[in-house]
């Protein structure tokens, strides 16, 4: 029986779809697909991917419509002279933010990312973080507040994609060798998305994919094509949970 994988990372509102071939499978008398050597390229450039992939899915699991992508900027002239000064007034201004959740009972979440431009100016942070506007918690008032370094730019985090440039962007920064200037890092209380496997007795999936009731496909978000380490057909997408508008239209429809 030939049999295809499908991996579902399910984030709530938003499900993300694998569908690819096994290698260990085929029909009877099937002739099995001679095994693509990937080169070192292609398994950089896979691996740069699966992290990408990694940092998304926590943004999209711990982070919803409407917190931020905010950007720490120091003034001229008193940017950090050393790695470990930039990194320890980060955590300082994080233990402040994390101290005022805990008085109102709620738990702080963020991810960040500290960079340097390559001719050692411009140093700052980006931030993944949560928007709180209650119990007298205002998360912009307190971000103005306790950065004490330079200025602020708080960006919506699912504005025009904006998780999915932030992820990429971590990742590359994560990446780039700039002597430990950047640097990723996050809270310890982030979840990961559930995880489910299926496989699935078919030789091949529907293309294009079809979304169960109550979801719909994002635009632009199918791709079909072959896993450039293994050289297997492969196919993801993204899911996205039908929400009802002021006008009673279900964000989605038509597409």
């Amino acid at each position: 029986m030939t049999v295809y994988r499908k991996v579902i990372y399910d984030m709530g509102v938003v499900r993300q779809i694998e569908k690819y071939k096994r290698g260990n499978y085929g029909a009877p008398g099937e002739k099995r697909e001679k095994k693509k050597r990937p080169t070192p390229e292609d398994v950089c450039r896979q691996n740069q991917r699966n992290r990408w992939q990694k940092v998304q899915r926590l943004i999209l699991m711990n982070f919803k419509e409407g917190d931020w992508h905010l950007i720490l900027k120091y003034r001229p002239g008193e940017r950090p002279e050393t790695c470990e000064e930039a990194k320890a007034q980060l955590r300082k201004f994080l233990h402040r933010m994390r101290e005022a959740y805990k008085k109102a009972g709620i738990p702080f979440k963020w991810i960040a990312v500290t960079e340097r431009g390559k001719r050692g100016q411009a140093l700052h942070h980006h931030l993944v973080i949560e928007d709180i506007r209650r119990d007298g918690t205002d998360t912009v008032k307190l971000v103005k507040k306790l950065w004490t370094y330079g200025s602020e730019f708080f960006s919506a985090l699912y504005e025009d994609g904006e998780y999915e440039k932030l992820a990429e962007y971590i990742v590359k920064a994560e990446t780039k060798e700039e002597g430990g200037w950047c640097t990723y890092s996050r809270s310890r209380n982030l979840k990961p998305p559930v995880k489910i496997v299926k496989d699935v007795p078919h030789k091949r999936w529907r293309d294009p994919p079809v979304a169960p009731k109550g979801w719909y496909v994002v635009k632009d978000s199918v791709y079909n094509g072959e896993n450039p380490v293994t050289g297997q057909p492969y196919q993801h997408y993204t899911l996205k949970k039908l929400t009802e508008t002021r006008s009673g239209r279900k964000e989605g429809d038509g597409g």
